[in-house]
C-alpha cells in the first residue's frame, strides 16, 4: 500500500510528492495525480505557505514570520481539510495518509526546527 504525505515546505504544496511548480500531486495514483481540485488546492496551500518565508530578513539569511502564518493559518486549514476530504473520497484502499500537524507545529516553536515532522 502506497503512503501519501501530506505537509508543508517551501516550494512545495502539502501533497508529497508534487511537483513544485505546477502543484500537481506526484503519487503514482492516477486518481489523486489527476484531479484537478486537488491540484489547485495543493498549489494555492503553497503559495500560502511560500508567503510566510522572507529572505534577507531579521537579521536571518530565510526568516519564517510567524505572523504572516497566523494570517494565513485559516485558509491553508479549510485548504488542507479539502483536500483530506477529497483524499478520503478517492481511496479505493490504495493509500494511507500521513500526517502532520505541521501548521500548528510551525506558530508555536521557534524557527530551528527539525525536517522530521
Amino acid at each position: 500500500m502506497q503512503k501519501i504525505k501530506l505537509m508543508f515546505e517551501f516550494m512545495h504544496g502539502p501533497i508529497w510528492p508534487s511537483d513544485p511548480f505546477t502543484g500537481q500531486p506526484m503519487t503514482d495514483i492516477k486518481l489523486v495525480d489527476n484531479d484537478p481540485d486537488l491540484k489547485s488546492w495543493n498549489t494555492r496551500c503553497s503559495e500560502l505557505w511560500d508567503e510566510c518565508y522572507e529572505f534577507n530578513s531579521h537579521e536571518q539569511a530565510c526568516y519564517f514570520n510567524k505572523v504572516t502564518l497566523a494570517n494565513n493559518k485559516q485558509e491553508l486549514e479549510d485548504l488542507l481539510a479539502n483536500i483530506k476530504k477529497r483524499l478520503v473520497e478517492l481511496n479505493q484502499e490504495e493509500f494511507i495518509l500521513a500526517n502532520s500537524d505541521f501548521l500548528n507545529y510551525r506558530l508555536f516553536v521557534n524557527n530551528n526546527w527539525s525536517d522530521k515532522f
